[in-house]
C-alpha cells in the first residue's frame, strides 16, 4: 500500500500539494533531490501513526515528497496536546524554515528488520529511487514480542541490516543518531551501552512519546543533512595509519600472542576504534580494564606468566594514572608499547598536556630509565616508529610513544616501509666452565652442604623442568617466594612435589622452611647450608632475614643475567642466563648417593603443617588461619582426586600472604607483592588473567585492596561480551573482610606494641547475594561467615562461572609467617634438636631402603 501525506485524504491531491509547496522555495532540481528512507520496524499501529502525525506537522519544510510503504493501515490521528511538544515543534519549524536544501522521504514500515532489508534491496534492484539512502531506523521492540531482545542480539541484527545495505551499495547513516530502539523498561541488573543504536524506554505518556520522536528526527536531520562532513557511508570504517602499523608490528613480532588494552579519550578514540576492529586479525586479544592502572596490572601479569607483549593506549595526561605499575613494568622488563596522547611543544599550557613550560613528563621517563619516542609530525612517522620498534626489541621494558593529535588521527599512508632493526637472538648461551662463580656453584651442588635450598624467581616452564630434574638427582630443597608464588608448586604435573619445602619471603614463610634454616631457633652455621637465589635480585621481599644476617649468617649464591642486580650480600655471584646456568649444572652433576640421601632426609625431617592451634579452631568470625587451612584441604583434595589445576592471584595484605603460605599451588601465579607491592594490583590483573589463563583462576583479595581500586565486575562483564569463548573455566575471587589493614595492624601490635588505631580501620558493608547470567556465563555473589565446603567445592569446579565470595574474618597476629617474632610462639610445632634428629634418622632409614614417595612417607608417619 503506497500513499502520500497531505491535508486531505486524497493521495494524488496531496502529492501535488506537497510537491508544489516545496518547489517554490528551493533552487534544487528534481535530479539533485535525494530520497531518504525512514525505516519503522513495528507491529503497533499507535506507534506508527504517532510517527506519521509528527512528520505531518513539519511536512511543509524541507520535504518535497513523503511517500509511505506500510503494512499497517494509514491513519492520521490527532496528536496529544502537550506544551513541551508545541515548544519543540515551534523550534523545529524555525530551524527547518531556514534550510535551503530539500529531500524526499520514504517511510518503510515492516514487522521485522529482515523484512525491511528485503524490501529495500528489492526496490533498489528495480531502480525505483536511484538517489535513495537509508536515513533513520526506528526499531520498536515493545511490539515484537513479550520480552525485549538482549542488547547484543539487537546489535547483531542492526549490524546485519547495515552490512546488507553496504553490500548492495545503498548508502546508509550508521550511528546512534540514525538508529533508535524502543524497549519496555530499563534493563536490570546489568546495563551497558549498545554498540549500534540508542536505546529508549517507550513512554506511556502520548505527549512525551511524540516529543521524543520529533527530537530524534530533528537531531538526525541536523547532524546528517546540515553538516557537510557527515556522509552516509554505511559500514565504511575510518582508516588509522598508526593503528595499522602497530597491528602489523605486533602481528609479526608476537603472532597470536599479544595483548591490547586501552582507556579511551577524545584524542585517542580513532586509534582505539581501529585497534578494536582490526587487532584480532593479527592475533591481538583486546581486553578492557577499569582504568589506566588496571591496564598496567594486566600487562605485568600476562608478561610474567605468559610472556605476552602488550599494546596500551591512553589519553592525554593519563600516564600518571599508571602509578607504581609503570616502574613495575620496567622492573619486569615487560615488552610492550604504551601510546599516550600529548600536546604539541608549541601549545601554551594545553589541556591535560604534560609537556609545558613548567613540567616535562619526558624527564620522568629518563629518570626511571623508561625509553620513549615523541611523535609530533606525520611526515616523521616512519622514522619515529622505526625508533620505537628498535627500543622495543632491546627488551628493557615498555616503550612510551607520546603522540600528538595529528599523528594519532592520521590516515595518510607512510612514505616508505619501516626499516625494523631486530637484534640477533641467541637461543642457547654456550657457557665455558671458566667462570669461578659458576665453578663454585657446581661444587656446592656436587659436594656442598647437606642443606641446599634453591629459591626460584620467575622461572619459565622449561627452566622449572630442568630445576626439577636437578633437584631429583641432587636432593635439593626448593622454595618459592612471595613475589613469585608457585614458581615452585607443591604439586607438579598433578603429583606431590617431593622437593617442595615451602615459601621463603619477608612475610609468609612456612614453618617447615623456618625449621629447615634454624635449629633451636638459631640460624644454622654458614658451613651447614647454602641458599641459591635463582633469577633473583636478592631483594628484601625474598627473605625474612635482615641485611646483617644476609651479610654474615646466610651463605647466598645469586644467579641473575642482569649485572646491575648483583647483590652485595651474595657470597657467590653468578652473572649469566638462567637456562644456561641450569644446563651447566645438569651437565656437570656428580652428587654421591650418600650426600643425596642426607639431603633428602633433611627435606622430609620437618613437619608440613600450619603449626598453629587456631588453624584448627572454628571460631566466629573465622580466623584467617582456620579458613586457609580448610580451603587448602579442599584444594588439595581436588588436585589429587580430580586433577584440579589453577592460577593463583595474590593481592597485597595479610590474606594474600596467608594464601601464598597455606594453599597448595599447581603452577606459577601472579603476586601484587612484586615490585612496588601496590594494593589492588592483583585484583585488577585478575580481570585479564581470567581471559588469558588456560586454567581455572583463584584470586585472594583483602578488603583493603578491594577498597582502593575500582570494582572489577563491570570490566569483567564487558570482556565477557567480547570474548565469551575464552571462559570455559572457573574464576573465583575471595574478598576477605575483617574491617582492617591487617599487615599494618600486626606491625603496630606485635612489633611496636601499640594499640590499634583508626588508620587501620576499614568499613565493610554487606553485599546482597545474587546470581545473574551474561549469555551462558554465570556470575554469583555470596557471603561466607562459616567455612562452606560444599559451596566452595562447587564454585571451584563449575565451568563458565565467576564466583565472588565475601569471606567474613577476624583479625589476629598469630602466625602465617608475618614476622620472625611469631615463629617461636607457644602454638608452634617444637623444633628442638633431639626431636629433629629422631625425625631425620627415620627419614634417612626410609631413603636407604627405597626412594620415598608421597604415599610411602605417609605410611611411615613422615609428613612431606
Amino acid at each position: 500500500m503506497t500513499t502520500m501525506i497531505g491535508k486531505t485524504t486524497s493521495a494524488s491531491h496531496l502529492y501535488e500539494q506537497v510537491w508544489h509547496a516545496n518547489e517554490a522555495t528551493t533552487t534544487n532540481s528534481k535530479k539533485d533531490t535525494i530520497t531518504v528512507g525512514v525505516v519503522v520496524v513495528t507491529k503497533d499501529p499507535a506507534f506508527f501513526q504517532t510517527g506519521l502525525g509528527v512528520l505531518n506537522d513539519i511536512r511543509d519544510y524541507v520535504f518535497k515528497r513523503v511517500q509511505i510503504s506500510a503494512e499497517i493501515p494509514l491513519k492520521l490521528s490527532a496528536l496529544a496536546q502537550s506544551e513541551l511538544y508545541s515548544e519543540a515543534k515551534e523550534k523545529a519549524i524555525h530551524f527547518l524554515r531556514n534550510q535551503k536544501k530539500t529531500i524526499n522521504i520514504e517511510v518503510i514500515q515492516c514487522a521485522s528488520l529482515a523484512e525491511a532489508t528485503g524490501r529495500i534491496i528489492h526496490a533498489n534492484a528495480l531502480a525505483e529511487h536511484p538517489e535513495f539512502q537509508v536515513g533513520m531506523v526506528f526499531y520498536d521492540q515493545t511490539s515484537l514480542g513479550y520480552t525485549d531482545d538482549k542488547i547484543d542480539q539487537i546489535d547483531r541484527d542492526l549490524d546485519a541490516f547495515y552490512r546488507a545495505m553496504h553490500k548492495v551499495g545503498i548508502p546508509a547513516f550508521y550511528s546512534t543518531f540514525s538508529t533508535v530502539t524502543f524497549i519496555r523498561d530499563l534493563r536490570t541488573p546489568i546495563r551497558y551501552l549498545p554498540q549500534q543504536y540508542r536505546e529508549i524506554v517507550r513512554s506511556e505518556d502520548p505527549g512525551t512519546f511524540q516529543t521524543e520522536l520529533l527530537c530524534l528526527w530533528m537531531d538526525f536531520f541536523e547532524m546528517n543533512y546540515t553538516n557537510r562532513r557527515v556522509k552516509p557511508t554505511g559500514c565504511a570504517e575510518p582508516h588509522n595509519t598508526l593503528g595499522e602499523e602497530l597491528i602489523k608490528f605486533f602481528g609479526r613480532t608476537a603472532p597470536g600472542n599479544w595483548l591490547v588494552s586501552y582507556f579511551t579519550g577524545s584524542v585517542v578514540s580513532n586509534l582505539i576504534g581501529h585497534l578494536d576492529r582490526h587487532a584480532s586479525t593479527q592475533g591481538g586479544l583486546v581486553l578492557r580494564g577499569q582504568n589506566e592502572h588496571a591496564i598496567a596490572c594486566g600487562a605485568i601479569a600476562n608478561w610474567q606468566l605468559y610472556r605476552k607483549p602488550f599494546l596500551a593506549v591512553v589519553t592525554s595526561g593519563m600516564l600518571d594514572e599508571f602509578k607504581g605499575t609503570l616502574i613495575n613494568l620496567k622492573e619486569t622488563a615487560a615488552q610492550g608499547i604504551i601510546v599516550a596522547a600529548e600536546n604539541r611543544l608549541s601549545q601554551w599550557y594545553s589541556f591535560q598536556g604534560t609537556i609545558t613550560a613548567t613540567e616535562d613528563t619526558r624527564q620522568v621517563f629518563e629518570a626511571r630509565g623508561i625509553p620513549y619516542v615523541y611523535m609530533d609530525e606525520v611526515e616523521n612517522m616512519t622514522a619515529d616508529l622505526a625508533r620505537a620498534f628498535e627500543l622495543f626489541h632491546q627488551g628493557k621494558g615498555p616503550v612510551v610513544i607520546l603522540a600528538t593529535q595529528n599523528v594519532l588521527e592520521s590516515s595518510l599512508p607512510l612514505d616508505k616501509a619501516i626499516e625494523e632493526f631486530i637484534p640477533e637472538v641467541i637461543e642457547n648461551e654456550q657457557v665455558a666452565l671458566q667462570s669461578d662463580a659458576l665453578k663454585q656453584a657446581i661444587d656446592l651442588v656436587n659436594n656442598g652442604p647437606e642443606k641446599l635450598v634453591w629459591q626460584l624467581g620467575p622461572v619459565t616452564e622449561d627452566e622449572y623442568a630442568l630445576v626439577h630434574e636437578i633437584a631429583e638427582q641432587a636432593g635439593i630443597a626448593l622454595v618459592d617466594t612471595l613475589a613469585h608464588p608457585g614458581s615452585v608448586p607443591k604439586y607438579y604435573q598433578g603429583k606431590r612435589n617431593p622437593h617442595f619445602l615451602g615459601t621463603l619471603a619477608i612475610y609468609g614463610y612456612t614453618p617447615k622452611v623456618y625449621h629447615f634454616f634454624h635449629t633451636n631457633d638459631k640460624l644454622n652455621e654458614l658451613s651447614e647450608q647454602s641458599l641459591f637465589m635463582i633469577k633473583s635480585r636478592v631483594a628484601q621481599v625474598a627473605t625474612p632475614f635482615s641485611d646483617a644476617r644476609l651479610e654474615r649468617k646466610v651463605h647466598v649464591v645469586q644467579v641473575t643475567h642482569n649485572e646491575r642486580h648483583l647483590s652485595p650480600y651474595a657470597d657467590v655471584q653468578v652473572n649469566m642466563n638462567c637456562l644456561a646456568f641450569l644446563q651447566a649444572i645438569k651437565d656437570n652433576l656428580n652428587v654421591s648417593d650418600e650426600l643425596k640421601a642426607k639431603r633428602v632426609a633433611n627435606i622430609h625431617s620437618y613437619v608440613d603443617s600450619q603449626s598453629d592451634v587456631i588453624s584448627k579452631l572454628p571460631t566466629l568470625p573465622m580466623s584467617p588461619n582456620y579458613f586457609f587451612s580448610q580451603l587448602n584441604g579442599v584444594v588439595e583434595s581436588l588436585i589429587e582426586q580430580e586433577g584440579f589445576d589453577y592460577t593463583g592471584v595474590y593481592d597485597v595484605g595479610r590474606c594474600g600472604i596467608s594464601a601464598v603460605r597455606n594453599v597448595a599451588k599447581t603452577r606459577r601465579g601472579f603476586s601484587g607483592w612484586y615490585g612496588r607491592a601496590l594494593m589492588g594490583d592483583a585484583l585488577l590483573a585478575s580481570t585479564y588473567l581470567a581471559f588469558t589463563s588456560n586454567t581455572n583462576v583463584i584470586a585472594f583479595i583483602g578488603d583493603g585492596a578491594k577498597g582502593i581500586v575500582p570494582d572489577i565486575l563491570p570490566s569483567f562483564i564487558d570482556n565477557i561480551l567480547s570474548h565469551p569463548e575464552l571462559l570455559d573455566k572457573s574464576i573465583t575471587v575471595f574478598y576477605f573482610c575483617n574491617g582492617g589493614l591487617s599487615v599494618i595492624n600486626t606491625y603496630q601490635e606485635r612489633i611496636l606494641f601499640n594499640r590499634t588505631s583508626r588508620q587501620m580501620r576499614l568499613v565493610n558493608i554487606d553485599q546482597p547475594e545474587y546470581s545473574l547470567d551474561v549469555g551462558d556465563f554465570t556470575v554469583q555473589n555470596k557471603t561466607l561467615t562459616r567455612f562452606d565446603e560444599t559451596s566452595i567445592r562447587e564454585a571451584l569446579t563449575s565451568k563458565r562461572r565467576l564466583n565472588l565470595f565475601s569471606v567474613v574474618l577476624g583479625h589476629n597476629n598469630e602466625g602465617d609467617g608475618m614476622s620472625l617474632a611469631t615463629a617461636k610462639g607457644w602454638q608452634r610445632d617444637p623444633g628442638d634438636l633431639a626431636e629433629l634428629e629422631a625425625r631425620r634418622a627415620q627419614a634417612q632409614l626410609s631413603e636407604t631402603q627405597h626412594s620415598p614417595t608421597f604415599e610411602d612417607s605417609t605410611q611411615q608417619g613422615v609428613s612431606l
